[in-house]
């Protein structure tokens, strides 16, 4: 069964005057309406936008949500029938506090999206199109990239290994065994807006950045490089130091705070996945302290593990109805959503997961 799994960034920003013709197809142009106000999210943000933002963890009673929601609703046209099963997820550090608002939120059922096709067509309109869902699961999102690892390593799959995602808004990590998810050695801390919080310092002690904002900066990060006062700054060796001390300070306590020995000695494996797991960095820091004992891995699809986790727990609700599956992660960075592409079902692995625990098999 072939996967689909499509991306824009998690930003979005208020709009004026004319948009038209600014991008080339829907995904990269994406402007919706709500309430009364226009807003280009994504990739048309980013770059028609002068401050495109997004509030790291927003709650889901907040705009921010419901706007990336609508946005990823409107890539779904053609690809799913309705009514639909959808699965979203949240770190650990805001899971407990989230989900009932996130239950209240797709209690609604019906989304009606209004958007503007003219951002990538000349003949383009406002349209109105109709969401219906029919079934949701709201699950943490370390358990989502699990079930995404399981099923894409397939019989190649360890029974005990270490997942840990290294995302922008939070790292989130936990050990898996042949029984589930071990609980106890689940964590959520800060993301990697810590170590670009700190480069934004790191700059403003040599550089005026013109207010450019956290998710500006993040691209920066990622290419090692800004521009500022029209000439290209070489972020490479800062980069390096602020990735060093964000493993020091923030990672290696957490993995001796939340790891025992007896863990050490039975994983196998060690997995990375999330945004960070692309920063060369981050990836030798892990190696560094584990390759003596424990391999470390990039997971397959490392940005787009959650939102296949939450695919197959959308088949698992909608009594494996492939047509209608939608796996959607909110990211503080980026949004993923999921769907088969596929009319041929082939059977899922048999799991012995009771009704109300989290499937991780």
């Amino acid at each position: 069964m072939d996967i689909l799994s499509i991306s824009f960034p998690s930003v979005f920003e208020n709009t004026f005057g004319n948009t038209e013709s600014s991008a080339k197809d829907l995904l990269n142009g994406l402007k919706i309406k709500k309430d009364e106000a226009w807003y280009i999210v994504g990739n048309l943000a980013k770059k028609g936008g002068i401050s495109p933002y997004k509030i790291t963890n927003a709650s889901p009673a907040e705009e921010d949500f419901d706007v990336l929601f609508r946005s990823a609703l409107i890539n779904l046209t053609d690809k799913i029938e309705q009514p639909m099963a959808l699965t979203v997820g949240f770190p650990f550090s805001t899971y407990n506090v989230y989900k009932n608002a996130a239950e209240q939120f797709l209690k609604k059922r019906h989304f009606m999206v209004e958007y503007d096709t003219k951002t990538f067509n000349t003949l383009g309109v406002i349209k109105r199109s109709m969401f219906d869902l029919d079934t949701y699961d709201v699950i943490p999102e370390i358990v989502g990239c699990i079930i995404g690892l399981k099923k894409l390593l397939n019989e190649k799959a360890p029974v005990n290994f270490m997942a840990i995602s290294l995302g922008f808004g939070t790292i989130e990590g936990g050990m898996a065994s042949e029984d589930g998810l071990i609980h106890r050695t689940c964590f959520s801390s800060h993301g990697i807006q810590y170590a670009i919080d700190n480069l934004n310092r790191e700059l403003n002690k040599t550089h005026y950045l013109n207010m450019q904002n956290v998710h500006q900066l993040d691209d920066a990060m990622m290419k090692a490089s800004i521009f500022v006062d029209r000439k290209k700054v070489d972020l490479k060796d800062v980069r390096k130091n602020i990735l060093k001390q964000y493993y020091k300070q923030i990672i290696t306590p957490l993995l001796r705070k939340f790891f025992s020995n007896q863990d050490f000695e039975t994983c196998e494996k060690i997995y990375l996945m999330g945004g960070g797991a692309f920063y060369p960095e981050l990836v030798d820091a892990f190696k560094e302290e584990f390759n003596d004992s424990i391999p470390v891995e990039i997971a397959p699809e490392p940005e787009k593990l959650a939102s296949i986790g939450y695919l197959y727990n959308s088949l698992r609700i909608s009594d494996r109805n492939y047509k209608r599956s939608v796996g959607l992660d909110i990211g503080n960075a980026t949004t993923v959503i999921s769907t088969f592409q596929s009319n041929v079902a082939q059977p899922l692995q048999s799991t012995s997961v009771e009704a109300g625990t989290l499937p991780i098999q």
